[in-house]
């Protein structure tokens, strides 16, 4: 492909002539004496660069001319890196920087030599360097190349992408997908049917692969796409079919074939798999049969393979069916594609080019790719170019008959031949990307600008044309809404473009498995897969390297350093330990991407990079600062440090960055004192100080930022502070504002805010204090995403939204809102969720939350009008929480395009309307806490409620409705019945591992019922996403669980295990760290379990009706105490119904336990060295219906400060020993109806709450209660034997004969009594009035009392409590108070 490579020569010498222009008059070249020289040698490049357009058309055909070509390219290299190096050495003499300025102009003074020896050498270099390119620019004039002008001559001009040309689909393959999908239903008999679909490339091989690969007819099938291109590896092939099917080698790296093939045998043993591999080109028959009984190692299985590839040659040796050929597109619909993307019809000249215009879409072969981008280039053309576009001889030159493995359509050809030459040289750069990658867009340009291909408004402008010309593409992501969100913006490159770029560049970059040794000097990029070894010496020319997949290596502190002439270095795919000090010599490096440092510093040579530019360590947690000297690298533009957590303080330095256009501290937080260098940045357009928390004031430093376009102050400290918003009328450039925050006291945004007309984005979530919008609020026109949720003190919300005719995205969650405007007709998202009747901060009063929701008679009126005014664009529509809501109108159809529609937590819905049937396009109904609605209208075939998913077994043998989960990414998930799954490929199909926004997640089994598939064999396929926090396993009938239970999930909070009456282990390898420790823990119904260690820790472990798992303890390596400390990470254990041989062994396990409850758990003696195990109990509770005596350990907890005794009628007392429980503080005794009350309770003298209910026995308590001074709380509920509060002593009646005052029989420290349906009792407690702290008293359903209030004196004696209840009816008491 020299002819290609040829056209990038022009483009080079473009390059390298700039640069010499740059130099010309500069400071450097007048200070050296090389102003002369470097103008002569301009001359010379402008006098050959005016022949090379004929000389790039001439080597299509002539070799000689392309060799030419070559050799000028390879020189314009030489001297590029010569004038750099010559930059470099004298900068640091011409241009000090400040902190050694006066040294240096000290040295040039009193030593002139120290300038004379640069200037010989470069002078001497100089005229080499003229000389030899006169030489090969001399050469030209054999080629009889003249400088000629031609009017029709083929150039691009810029072309600005329009509504008028926005792009339709007009290519299907629904026939050929059907057509493959019978075929593979008639073969799929055998063991492996393998079908590949062939053709040219850009035809929509893997678009039509990607259609059977969504087929319902492999909706049971295990499901695996491998793109395979060159060159071809067996090893990486089937390394990735396992991690893709193995749960447990999700990134599997076997080096030698027979492990994989063992592998294999196991994973496919049993299953039916779809397997597509995509893009094979390797034809080696011996290869290909490999690669089939690679596939065939299956015992029982049954696998499909779907294979796609360019060569009939490749189809036919590894077909087991028919090839299927697809076929090209017709003449008609490529000269279809033309007239769309050339804007045909609206040319006055397209009487006299229809003809033209049709022979160009015969040569595009029928690749709609060809079109797309030949129709792009014709766009800008003339009549006159357009003649020359279909005579040019690149037709003519070998394109779909090459064979080669760069072969190239000459459509795609031409379109590159025609580009700027700056543009041909950043298209051809994005070879250095491996196919499929995806490609930022501004770490894209931001290279470019570095190897000085491009400005970054050149940069910007290249990428749309690129897009225009289909060259690129956006990449499609799974997400919906996002509508503004610059910092992801990627792009893709198909693979017939790919080809282009690499042929371009064949003798420009080395690839991954590139190894001619003989010429690896001349490259000038590098894309390897090994950073863990030195950099070969060889390759010390090149001028950008990237690593890919290197995640796995070290980074090799050679693996860059004899690259003298990097300008960009990305290792953003390595594993960084430290950045090696050697960074620093890489003096002409531009851009460098070094991500997630493990180091805790930088080395202070970064700083000698003089002309970085992008500079990227974000996710360095670890670096605790940055060199103090950053701010020598005067040049540089970006600085990305965000989630560089540890650093505290940055230099000061920093503010001498004053060419900074974007900076990211967002997730930095620990850095403070930012206002100190921010206000010297004036060049700034990204600013992100997201999650700060401890920046300080910079409402000064910001209101100077006038260039800022994007600016994100989401949670940091200064919105916490922020009381008003005037620096924003200062940001009228903004396109992105982001000042999301819950703690923000601006009451008012300034009228100023309506300068900013450019704004897209604009989020104000959680301004809780925000009472009102500036009136000029409706003159944000190109607004295009609000936020406003939780706002709720916001009035008049409507009067802002009028004439945002812009909106696509609006969330208006929790305010104040009754009806929108009818000019939004653009939404595509609108949230409405729990809206408001007034405008109300529902924080100052939970309730509020509910009392204030907007009124069923609004709701229904707001409804209505949505449904009323043109919302045909309307995907998402989120009505959740909204409590009044009780009905949905009929005209809810009219939202033809709905896609989602959220009613969660709409307590008071009763109906929804039929006529939701009718909206085809609905997919996920959310009804969650809808509690009053009667019934749910059938929706169609393809929409779903959640978050509750109930699981229906498909009729004649189809899979189940499980696959509809597909597109799903909720936050709660919900999946029952799962005995109806078909196959675990369909749960398999659903890749809940990635879904990551699933935080909750509940899988139940109905017991007792048959399964279509194995439990475990189905919880394989069911592993959920790392972000998973609660998880819950209900009926699951296996023995065992998969590896992934609880052992992948770091984020796990919570784990429910429920009825299983089958699980006999739990084999978890979860990390016993100290980081990974669980909430709570609960097993239910799981009386087969034994653990088997390390058991994950938990702060809280509940268990009931599981013998086992607590026996199971001794077996395993349990550690529930923190390694930082002696206190315990369990502190709390819940025992129910568990009467198994544990001989209470299991608390060794748990030492420090603070709380303790057993239920039902039989024989609670244990042995004393159990006992001093739990010696540090402060609460316990005991509940035991079939207990007869206490145990007697209780006296032998001396922490224990509550004791709660539940359910127990048979024990009869307490015992003695517990007389020694001198820090208990609460004593419950309920349900325990034959318990007496022992006479040393008034021993207990840190008791405060003494309660018993249902007790049949109990007459009175002792009277040594008078002794327990700090008791404040007594209740005696349902003692129907009760007669006295306390037992008289002997020495109160001899008071009370003698007529003296009767001494109280309560401790005077009461403050609440209460005494409920006690029956018998007549009185109370003589010395009543004594209780002056008694601030509580309550008596009811105590008949007896009746007489005793009735005398005077006693009210007197009640007449100082302050709230008091009584109720004296025997059925239905009426209340009636004494204040």
């Amino acid at each position: 492909m020299a002819a290609l490579g040829g056209m990038l020569a022009a483009a080079i010498l473009k390059v390298v002539g700039d640069q010499i222009g740059s130099l010309i008059g500069g400071q450097i070249a007048l200070q050296m004496n090389l102003d002369k020289d470097l103008k002569k040698m301009k001359m010379a490049l402008e006098s050959v660069e005016a022949v090379l357009k004929v000389a790039a058309r001439q080597s299509i055909t002539d070799e000689l001319t392309g060799l030419w070509l070559k050799r000028l390219k390879d020189f314009m290299y030489v001297i590029s890196d010569m004038l750099d190096e010559f930059e470099a050495d004298t900068q640091a003499i011409t241009q000090p920087s400040a902190r050694k300025f006066s040294f240096k102009k000290y040295l040039a003074n009193m030593i002139p030599c120290l300038t004379i020896g640069p200037n010989i050498t470069m002078a001497n270099r100089m005229k080499n360097m003229r000389d030899d390119l006169k030489v090969i620019t001399d050469q030209h004039k054999e080629f009889k190349l003249t400088n000629c002008t031609n009017a029709n001559e083929l150039k691009v001009t810029d072309i600005r992408e329009t509504s008028s040309t926005r792009e339709t689909q007009i290519i299907g393959r629904t026939e050929e997908r059907d057509i493959i999908l019978a075929s593979l239903s008639e073969s799929m008999t055998k063991d492996i049917t393998i079908l590949p679909i062939y053709g040219i490339g850009g035809l929509g091989k893997t678009t039509l692969a990607k259609m059977v690969y969504n087929s319902s007819q492999f909706n049971e099938y295990y499901q695996v796409w491998v793109y395979v291109s060159r060159p071809f590896n067996l090893i990486k092939i089937g390394n990735s079919i396992i991690s893709q099917l193995s749960e447990k080698d999700k990134e599997s790296g076997y080096t030698e074939k027979q492990l994989i093939h063992n592998s294999l045998k196991k994973l496919l043993a049993n299953k039916k798999i779809l397997i597509v591999l995509d893009d094979l080109w390797e034809d080696s028959i011996s290869q290909l049969e490999e690669l089939k009984d690679m596939l065939k190692v299956g015992k029982s299985s049954k696998v499909v393979v779907i294979e796609t590839t360019r060569s009939e040659g490749v189809a036919k040796k590894v077909s087991t069916i028919q090839p299927y050929k697809l076929a090209p597109l017709t003449d008609d619909m490529c000269w279809s594609i033309i007239k769309q993307k050339s804007a045909f019809e609206s040319r006055g000249d397209k009487e006299q080019l229809e003809e033209i215009g049709k022979v160009l879409a015969m040569k595009c072969a029928g690749v709609a790719l060809a079109a797309k981008s030949l129709g792009h280039t014709l766009q800008s053309m003339k009549s006159g170019q357009w003649e020359s576009v279909r005579d040019s001889n690149i037709w003519t030159a070998p394109s779909l008959e090459d064979t080669s493995s760069t072969q190239v359509l000459a459509s795609l050809k031409l379109s590159y031949s025609v580009l700027h030459p700056y543009l041909k040289l950043c298209f051809a750069y994005c070879a250095i990307f491996p196919k499929g990658h995806k490609i930022l867009k501004d770490d894209l340009v931001h290279q470019w600008v570095s190897l000085g291909f491009s400005s970054w408004e050149l940069g910007e402008r290249y990428i749309s044309q690129l897009l225009g010309l289909s060259f690129l593409d956006h990449f499609k992501s799974s997400s919906t809404f996002e509508l503004y969100d610059e910092d992801v913006i990627l792009l893709t490159m198909h693979d017939l473009v790919h080809d282009l770029a690499t042929s371009v560049m064949e003798d420009e970059i080395i690839f991954v498995g590139k190894f001619n040794i003989a010429e690896r000097s001349r490259y000038h990029y590098a894309l390897l897969d090994d950073c863990s070894k030195p950099l070969s010496s060889d390759l010390s020319k090149i001028r950008a390297l990237r690593f890919m997949g290197c995640e796995k290596y070290k980074l090799h502190d050679d693996a860059f350093s004899s690259a003298k002439s990097l300008r960009v270095l990305d290792l953003s795919e390595c594993t960084i330990h430290k950045l090696a000090y050697c960074i620093g010599d890489l003096k002409q490096l531009r851009y460098l991407s070094a991500p997630r440092v493990q180091d805790a510093e930088i080395p202070d040579s970064i700083t000698k990079l003089s002309k970085l530019v992008y500079l990227n360590l974000h996710g360095s947690r670890t670096i605790l600062a940055l060199p103090e000297s950053i701010g020598e690298i005067e040049g540089l533009l970006y600085l990305d440090l965000s989630s560089c957590s540890g650093i505290t303080k940055l230099p000061e330095s920093l503010r001498r960055l004053q060419q900074l256009v974007h900076l990211d501290l967002s997730n930095c937080k620990s850095v403070e004192g930012i206002s100190v260098f921010l206000k010297s940045l004036t060049q700034l357009e990204y600013l992100n100080l997201s999650r700060c928390p401890n920046i300080g004031d910079i409402r000064d430093a910001l209101g100077g930022l006038s260039k800022l376009q994007y600016l994100n102050l989401t949670h940091n400290s200064y919105l916490r502070r922020c009381e008003e918003a005037e620096f924003l009328g200062a940001l009228t450039k903004l396109e992105y504002l982001n000042l999301s925050s819950w703690h923000c006291e601006v009451k008012e945004l300034p009228e100023s805010l309506g300068r900013l007309t450019q704004l897209k984005y604009l989020e104000l979530s959680g301004w809780r204090n925000l009472k009102k919008l500036p009136r000029v609020f409706g003159s944000l026109k190109c607004l295009v995403h609000l936020d406003l949720s939780d706002c709720g003190m916001v009035d008049c919300v409507h009067e802002a939204l009028v004439g945002l005719t812009s909106l696509q995205y609006l969330n208006l969650k929790k305010t104040h809102i009754n009806s929108l405007p009818d000019d939004l007709t653009r939404l595509r998202y609108l949230n409405l969720s729990g809206l408001r009747n007034i405008p109300v901060n529902y924080w100052d009063d939970p309730i509020e939350d509910v009392v204030n929701c907007l009124s069923t008679e609004s709701l229904d009126i707001l409804l209505n009008q949505i449904c009323r005014i043109d919302l045909s664009d309307l995907k998402h529509l989120d009505l959740s929480g909204n409590y009044h809501m009780e009905r949905i109108p009929e005209s809810i159809c009219s939202l033809t395009k709905l896609h989602t529609l959220d009613l969660s937590a709409c307590m008071n819905l009763k109906k929804i309307p039929e006529s939701i049937c009718t909206v085809g396009s609905l997919k996920f109904l959310y009804l969650n806490g809808c509690d009053h609605l009667s019934a749910i209208p059938q929706l169609g075939s393809s929409a779903i409620t959640l978050p509750h998913f109930v699981v229906r077994a498909g009729n004649d043998g189809s899979s189940s409705n499980l696959v509809s989960l597909k597109s799903t990414d909720s936050f709660e998930l919900e999946i029952t019945e799962l005995e109806n799954v078909k196959s675990a490929g369909e749960a398999h199909s659903i890749k809940l591992m990635e879904k990551q926004s699933l935080v909750d997640l509940k899988l139940e089994w109905t017991r007792g019922v048959e399964r279509f598939v194995d439990d475990k064999m189905l919880l394989e396929k069911l592993v959920p996403p790392r972000t998973l926090r609660k998880l819950e396993i209900s009926g699951y009938n296996s023995v065992c669980f998969p590896g992934w239970v609880v052992g992948q999930l770091p984020n796990l909070d919570s784990l429910v295990l429920r009825d299983m009456a089958n699980l006999e282990e739990w084999g978890a390898s979860y990390s016993t760290g100290e980081k990974n420790v669980l909430t709570k823990v609960q097993i239910h119904g799981c009386p087969m379990l034994r653990m088997k260690g390390p058991v994950p820790k938990a702060k809280i472990w509940e268990i009931s009706c599981s013998d086992n798992v607590l026996s199971s303890w001794d077996e395993c390596i349990v550690s529930h105490t923190s390694a930082s400390s002696s206190s315990p990470v369990t502190t709390m254990m819940s025992v129910r119904d568990c009467k198994g041989p544990h001989q209470w062994r299991w608390p060794q396990h748990f030492p420090g336990l603070p709380y303790l409850s057993i239920a039902n758990c039989g024989n609670l003696i244990g042995s004393r060295d159990t006992i001093q195990l739990l010696s540090s109990l402060e609460e316990l509770c005991l509940k035991d219906e079939h207990m007869e005596e206490l145990p007697k350990w209780l006296g032998e907890l001396p922490s224990l400060k509550i004791l709660n005794i539940q359910n127990s009628n048979g024990v009869k007392e307490l015992h003695d020993n517990m007389r020694q429980l001198t820090k208990l503080e609460s004593l419950k005794l309920g349900f325990c109806k034959s318990i007496s009350v022992s006479h040393w309770l008034g021993e207990l003298n840190s008791l405060k709450v003494l309660c018993i209910n249902m007790n049949d026995g109990l007459r009175s308590l002792p009277a040594s209660i008078q002794q327990l001074t700090s008791l404040q709380e007594i209740t005696l509920e349902w003692c129907i034997a009760l007669e006295h509060v306390v037992a008289e002593p002997e020495e109160g009646k001899m008071k009370l004969t003698h007529n003296q005052e009767m001494v109280c029989l309560l401790p005077t420290s009461l403050r609440k009594l209460k005494i409920t349906r006690c029956i018998r009792i007549k009185s109370l407690p003589e010395g009543m009035q004594q209780l002056t702290n008694l601030q509580e008293l309550t008596l009811l359903m105590c008949p007896g009392l009746k007489q005793w209030f009735e005398l005077e004196e006693n009210k007197m004696k009640l007449a100082h409590i302050e709230n008091k209840s009584f109720a004296h009816m025997y059925s239905q008491p009426s209340l009636f108070c004494y204040g």
